[in-house]
């Protein structure tokens, strides 16, 4: 992960070979090897400036993306901490249904209730905002209370991580950045907004970092040793210098994995292009559209039991939540955990497979998975893109997630020391040659 061409890190004195009359004559009557295309001076001088002069440029609103990052991993466990309240639930023989609860709230709140998921022993039934809800004590059927979803000071580090402040509903919401962006006549870049062009843009400059800091961190095979050593001994450039190196290979895996999938979010042509490279194909435009039949006035309303149930024939596994039917979108979407659950600790959406059931003809379905998708798309929908929210393991693992989240802090402390050094060299030797 070097950040300049023009000075090298010190080597030991002791590692330097001593160079004879006899080793110069081998030597010269030795073809020269040619180096890669990447190690020839232009190429390496050209990523070592892409490297550096992003880092410096883009360096901040980075380390801001990423660390605020890091505090989101924990977002349904600090919810769940802190509304204690909301998950009182009793122990009952009879406990009421997803149905019943949901019926509940509705009575209660008319007009309210658009969604319901089972979480942590309660059923929590929110709005068509995705940004209130109320949870029931399914052994008591007593409506515990409400609650802000997207409030307080998490909510504002997730508007800002997640939307570059263009949540709606969310605590620092700004409008004019969901304005669209001109788009120069680039035909993937219709419709994105300005916090999206800013998110997209963040995830592209993570893929070019990560890229252009193998490439000039790579010491070859034989001084491979060299690239994962930290010098304690030789200064302060030699010892930052080095870490900088070590932090910036070892966090590359997620480095490249956060910046793909987080361009992706916002620019779909780059998940395409991912998806091309892996063996896989373009993701279907029409995946999650699905179509109802035209019912006549007064027919029968399909059940969230009945559609729960339909559901689960055609995707065993757990139902992580449902959403019901609404004017223009006549059908249930019942949300399902299956063997391979990839949400499996996120709150109340947990879930890898989508079934949609008609809501007055329960034959009428469809199920979005990626069985029978190539290996590519299967393993970019199951693994890579929840890898980004690490709700793939418990909370306890992801504080590896968390403590990749913080390298870029670590990894601009230590670029900024070697830089400001190597400024600090170059003026000592231009003021002495002036003297």
């Amino acid at each position: 992960m070097s950040s300049d061409v023009t000075i090298e890190a010190p080597p030991d004195e002791a590692e330097a070979p001593v160079e004879t009359a006899r080793t110069r004559t081998e030597l010269a009557g030795r073809p020269r090897a040619r180096k890669p295309w990447w190690r020839r001076r232009p190429a390496r001088r050209g990523m070592v400036l892409a490297h550096r002069w992003v880092s410096l440029v883009l360096g901040l609103l980075l380390v801001v993306e990423t660390a605020t990052g890091a505090i989101v991993l924990f977002h349904s466990e600090y919810f769940r901490a802190t509304h204690s309240g909301f998950y009182r639930h009793t122990a009952s023989a009879q406990p009421i249904g997803a149905e019943r609860a949901f019926a509940l709230v509705q009575q209660a709140h008319p007009g309210f209730g658009a969604w319901v998921a089972p979480d942590h022993g309660v059923y929590v039934v929110g709005d068509a905002t995705y940004t209130q809800a109320y949870a029931v004590d399914p052994g008591t059927g007593h409506i515990n209370g409400h609650s802000h979803l997207t409030g307080g000071t998490m909510g504002l580090l997730v508007n800002l991580h997640d939307c570059a402040f263009t949540c709606v509903g969310y605590p620092g919401y700004v409008g004019w950045l969901t304005h669209p962006i001109p788009t120069l006549g680039i035909s993937w870049l219709h419709a994105i907004t300005w916090g999206s062009f800013v998110i997209g843009t963040l995830g592209l400059m993570m893929i070019l970092l990560a890229l252009t800091g193998i490439a000039t961190w790579w010491p070859g095979l034989r001084r491979l040793a060299h690239g994962v050593r930290v010098r304690t001994g030789k200064g302060r450039f030699a010892r930052d210098y080095d870490l900088h190196n070590l932090i910036g290979i070892i966090a590359v895996p997620f480095v490249l994995m956060w910046g793909v999938t987080g361009a992706a979010f916002e620019f779909p042509v780059v998940q395409t292009a991912w998806l091309a490279v892996t063996g896989g194909h373009g993701p279907d435009e029409n995946r999650y559209t699905f179509v109802p039949s035209e019912a006549p006035r007064g027919a029968t309303v399909v059940s969230l039991e009945q559609a729960s149930a339909v559901a689960l024939q055609h995707a065993p596994g757990r139902i992580a939540y449902i959403v019901a039917p609404a004017d223009g979108a006549e059908y249930w979407s019942v949300d399902i955990a299956t063997g391979f659950a990839s949400y499996n600790y996120r709150s109340f959406y947990g879930g890898d497979t989508d079934v949609y059931v008609d809501a007055h003809d329960p034959s009428h379905i469809k199920v979005v998975d990626t069985h029978g998708e190539p290996a590519g798309n299967r393993f970019y929908d199951k693994v890579f893109e929840p890898a980004h929210f690490g709700w793939m393991v418990n909370g306890w693992w992801r504080i590896v997630w968390a403590v990749f989240g913080l390298a870029p802090l670590a990894l601009m402390v230590t670029g900024l020391s070697t830089w400001l050094f190597r400024r600090g060299v170059r003026r000592r030797r231009a003021r002495a040659a002036a003297a």
